[in-house]
């Protein structure tokens, strides 16, 4: 039989991958995750942790990016939404080359999808297929009640994203901005944040909005100009 082939369930910004990954100080998390995909079967499984708005998500996204790249199959499940879907959606997955969980915290107390994860785990171990799992917090503060699946992931390879702090979110910003051909002054970037939202995701995607409207007035980012735009 064919192996089942999935789409990527999302779709990404055209920069959101593992070499456009910013979370200062933390480089090695992102080489830990080339290796872990490159050589999966010599590896536990992967869990990332970390409060919202630290950089998990793209994390995730980027690692079955990179994965394609290496002419490897992919998918991505969020969970934040399992309730609209059954846990046998996870059935088979162990066929693909790479696995990626976001949001595993939200079916704490439902044991059904956790028995699912814990037999996905199992049969991507057997397999020596790769599988990133993503959460909140560790396995331990979960409050899942399938105690082997908190074995399992307590027995993974373990990383922790923190918050970027405003200064790295002014270096990302204006590290985003150079790669779209613009200048971003740091009295610019810094009037951003202080006026607008502030987690990652809504900044870039001002900056998008920001760099097409340079383009179609002719203008450099000012104060002035992103006031005339975004307010």
């Amino acid at each position: 039989m064919q192996p089942l082939q999935y789409t990527l369930a999302v779709t990404l910004p055209e920069d959101e991958t593992l070499d456009s990954f910013y979370a200062a100080g933390q480089t090695e998390i992102v080489n830990a995750v080339k290796r872990y995909l490159r050589t999966p079967a010599s590896q536990p499984p992967m869990f990332v942790f970390g409060a919202s708005g630290s950089g998990k998500s793209h994390l995730l996204y980027a690692s079955c990016i990179f994965a394609q790249e290496q002419g490897l199959t992919s998918q991505l499940l969020a969970l934040q939404d399992y309730r609209l879907l059954n846990p046998r959606l996870l059935d088979d997955l162990e066929q693909l080359d790479v696995v990626c969980l976001d949001n595993i915290q939200a079916i704490a107390g439902d044991l059904s999808w956790q028995v699912a994860v814990f037999d996905l785990y199992n049969r991507m171990v057997e397999q020596g297929k790769a599988l990133i799992i993503v959460a909140n917090q560790t396995p331990a503060q979960l409050g899942f009640n399938l105690a082997d699946l908190v074995s399992r992931l307590q027995a993974c390879q373990t990383l922790q994203l923190r918050l970027l702090t405003d200064d790295d979110k002014q270096k990302l910003l204006q590290q985003k901005a150079h790669q779209r051909g613009m200048e971003l002054g740091d009295d610019v970037a810094r009037f951003l944040l202080n006026r607008y939202e502030r987690d990652i995701r809504s900044l870039v995607t001002m900056l998008d909005k920001l760099d097409k409207a340079s383009i179609i007035h002719q203008r450099k980012l000012t104060i002035p100009f992103i006031k005339s735009i975004l307010l």
